[in-house]
Parts: C-alpha cells; sequence; structure tokens
C-alpha cells in the first residue's frame, strides 16, 4: 500500500480542519440566521396586524361587507387575520382563515406572539371600539425562506472544500520541497559518494537536519576510509604470504608419494587458490571504492577486450566464444578498469553455468558490451541485489565481482544491467555494459 507524502497529509489534515472550522461555522449561522429571521418575521407579523386593525375595523364598522383584498396565493402561504370581539366572537375574518384550523379567538393574548401547528399568530390589543386584530402567517413560508437562504450560502461554501483542498495542496507543496530536495540528496548518498549536503537557502530547520546528517556523512566516511584501509593493507600483507604459501603446497604436490598425502594437499591447494582470488577482489574492491574507472581518454575497447581473453588460462579460453567487430570501439574507461570489469564478468558467467557450456562475449558498437551463459534463470526478486557488496545467489563466490563492476561503470559514467533470463530464452544469464562513447568534433 502506497503511504500518501507528507504534503498530501499536510493538504488533507489541513483541509478536514478547516472543513470542521466551516461544518460548525455553517451549523452556527443557520441558528442564528433562523432566529434572526425568526424575529424578523414576527416584527413584519406585529406590524402589519397593527397597520390592518385600523382598516378591518372600519370596515366592520362602517358594516363594508368587501373583504381586505389579498392576492391570490396557496393555502400554505396566505397570511390570514381574523377581528375578534372582547368576548371572543370572531367578528370578520379572511375567506382562507375559516378553511384553516387556528387556536380559538380567546386563547390568544393580546400583544403576544404565539405558536400553532404550521402557523405564528400574533393577536393586536383592544381598540377603543373593543375590537382586536389577530394574524396568521404560514410557517412554511418562513422555512423556504430559510431554505434559499441557507442554499444560498452554502453552495459558494461547498464549492471552496476542492478549492481550498488544491490551494492547500499546492501550498504545502511548494513549502515542503526544501524537505523533498533533502530526502533526494540524503538519498543520492551511498558508499560512492560521500560529499557533504549543501544546504543553500532552505529553511532553518532544515538546515539543523542537513548538519545532523552531515556530521553522520563524516563519520561514516571516516569509518569506511579505515575500513577500506583496512582491507586494502590486509589484502596488499596477505598477497605475497599466500603466493609463497601456494608455491610451497604445488612443490610439496609434486614430491608426495601417497594418495592420502595428495588428496591433503589438492585441498590445500584449493584453498589457497580461493584465498588468492579473494585477496585479488579485495584490492580490485578497494580501487573500485577509490572511484577508478573515469578517463579524460577514449580507448579501444576490442583491443583491451582482446587482451583480457588472451590472458586466460587455455581451460576457460576453450569455452568463451567472443564476437568483436572489426573496428575499433571507442569508450571513455580506464583501461586497467575495464579488464577488471570484463575478468569479473567472465569469471562470473564460468563459475555459474554448467561445467564445459561455452560463455558468450560480445562487443558491439557504441561501447555495449555483453558477457552471457547458460544456466538457471535467476528470479527478478533476486536480480537487483546481485549488484550489492557480498550478495551472493548460487555458488561459492564471494559476492563481490558484480559490486566491483558496478561501482566502476557507474564511476565511467555507464550502466550495468543485469538480465535473466536471456533475451528469446527461459534460462541463461545476461550482464551488459553501456559505457560512453567519445564525443566526435564536427
Amino acid at each position: 500500500m502506497r503511504r500518501a507524502s507528507l504534503s498530501r497529509r499536510v493538504a488533507l489534515f489541513t483541509t478536514l480542519g478547516l472543513a470542521a472550522v466551516w461544518a460548525g461555522a455553517v451549523v452556527l449561522m443557520a441558528a442564528v440566521l433562523w432566529s434572526e429571521q425568526d424575529e424578523l418575521f414576527d416584527q413584519q407579523l406585529v406590524e402589519t396586524a397593527h397597520a390592518l386593525l385600523p382598516l378591518v375595523s372600519h370596515m366592520e364598522m362602517q358594516g363594508i361587507a368587501v373583504e381586505v383584498p389579498q392576492p391570490a396565493v396557496p393555502m400554505d402561504e396566505a397570511l390570514l387575520y381574523r377581528l375578534v370581539a372582547r368576548d371572543g366572537r370572531v367578528l370578520r375574518q379572511s375567506e382562507l382563515a375559516g378553511r384553516a384550523v387556528l387556536p380559538a379567538a380567546a386563547d390568544l393574548f393580546p400583544g403576544r406572539v404565539a405558536s400553532a401547528p404550521g402557523y405564528r399568530l400574533y393577536a393586536t390589543p383592544f381598540n377603543a371600539a373593543g375590537q382586536a386584530l389577530q394574524i396568521a402567517a404560514p410557517l412554511a413560508e418562513r422555512r423556504e425562506a430559510f431554505r434559499e437562504g441557507m442554499t444560498g450560502f452554502l453552495l459558494p461554501m461547498v464549492a471552496l472544500l476542492p478549492l481550498t483542498w488544491l490551494i492547500v495542496g499546492w501550498v504545502s507543496r511548494r513549502s515542503l520541497a526544501p524537505l523533498r530536495e533533502l530526502g533526494a540528496e540524503i538519498a543520492a548518498r551511498d558508499g560512492s559518494r560521500l560529499d557533504m549536503i549543501d544546504a543553500g537557502d532552505w529553511p532553518e530547520d532544515l538546515m539543523q537536519i542537513a548538519s545532523v546528517v552531515n556530521g553522520f556523512i563524516a563519520r561514516l566516511a571516516q569509518a569506511l576510509e579505515a575500513e577500506r584501509a583496512f582491507a586494502t593493507n590486509a589484502a596488499h600483507e596477505l598477497r605475497t604470504p599466500v603466493a609463497i604459501a601456494l608455491a610451497q603446497t604445488q612443490q610439496m604436490r609434486e614430491n608426495a608419494t601417497t594418495p592420502a598425502q595428495i588428496a591433503r594437499l589438492d585441498a590445500l591447494e584449493r584453498a589457497l587458490q580461493r584465498m588468492r582470488r579473494l585477496v585479488a577482489r579485495l584490492l580490485q574492491l578497494a580501487r573500485a571504492d577509490a572511484g577508478i574507472g573515469d578517463s579524460t581518454q577514449a580507448h579501444d575497447l576490442a583491443a583491451l577486450t582482446r587482451l583480457v581473453v588472451a590472458e586466460r588460462a587455455p581451460s576457460e579460453a576453450a569455452r568463451l566464444a567472443a564476437e568483436l567487430p572489426p573496428a575499433p570501439v571507442m569508450a571513455r574507461i580506464d583501461p586497467d578498469a575495464f579488464a577488471i570489469v570484463l575478468s569479473n564478468l567472465i569469471d562470473n558467467a564460468l563459475q555459474h553455468s554448467p561445467p564445459g557450456s561455452p560463455v558468450r562475449l560480445r562487443l558491439r558498437q557504441g561501447a555495449v558490451l555483453e558477457v552471457a551463459n547458460e544456466g538457471r534463470a535467476v528470479a527478478a526478486a533476486d536480480l537487483a541485489g546481485l549488484t550489492r557488496r557480498f550478495a551472493r545467489h548460487r555458488g561459492d563466490g564471494f559476492g563481490l565481482g558484480l559490486h566491483i563492476c558496478q561501482q566502476i561503470v557507474s564511476a565511467a559514467g555507464g550502466r550495468l544491467e543485469i538480465i535473466s533470463p536471456a533475451p528469446a530464452s527461459q534460462e541463461g544469464f545476461v550482464a551488459r555494459v553501456t559505457l560512453t562513447p567519445p564525443v566526435r568534433d564536427h
């Protein structure tokens, strides 16, 4: 499951926080709007009642039968009124008031606003003629006005939420860009690159983090330098004793007379040969970690390849099937470094291929070198780890060959690709090195 980035989390939680504040503000605004709207409608109800009372009372006293004119509106929107006497008798009422279910006239207190199912009512005090006007306004109109007001408020506010998400996301990404740069700088450091991180114009907090990381890098570089120095010195010190012990063992093997002596000396010689290869690998590793590989001059890879193949033992050379172009293949790489890379790739192919099977070596224009061997395919999950230091897949190798190749090729500005199974096959292994051709002058 992919984890959300820090900028995305900031945008999400900021937007959620704003949404919570927005929701609280909406609830508060709805309560205030309803209260203020109710107060306004009640005030209009009172003013309307007091304005109509003289007119309706005059019509009643003059015996005018015409009703106060009202526009044709639905029942749930009509304003209802009735003129009542002190004894509770209804003297006059609007046409629709007779259809509505209203409280008894005597139950309404003069000068007060009251509520009834579906209506808000007000009764005026009695005038000099002993008459009062009771007026009822439907609540449906108030609710409709409230809904329209809230809808007009909510629609733009709801539209602001995604806009807020986009704006906060953009701001957080811009604000956290130095943090991503710091992460990229840290990720770029490895055993071959331990230079200090330049904090530049980053915020103070990130500069402090960069300073701490630089301290770790300095201590790591010191530890790695001590480790490399120890490995290099140990390899140099071991090379001569191992060579002497191997020569003595071979001489003793020639003078041995019994099968038991011969077997023990053969086992000892194999152990010493393995130690000699390990010493050679450690010396190569020290050179690879030192950055060997880069070259300001171009060299002919075809000629170098012929030299490396010619130096192989006859039994190994017989298994090599080299395909070299007749024309020079130029690339910018140190000759010794290329020889180390090619030798390690050949050793790796010979070691992990079936006994007696051929190892195909192909060099083509564009500075592309391929070394292929037969054998079981390597699982895709294991391929990426083969170039790690001391990573061994099968066999009794040291887990350094491909790592050394990766270090040297990277220092030379090239690329090492590990492919398994081989193209157009179900098995096999291919190591492909792509180096940098020289720049041609036009």
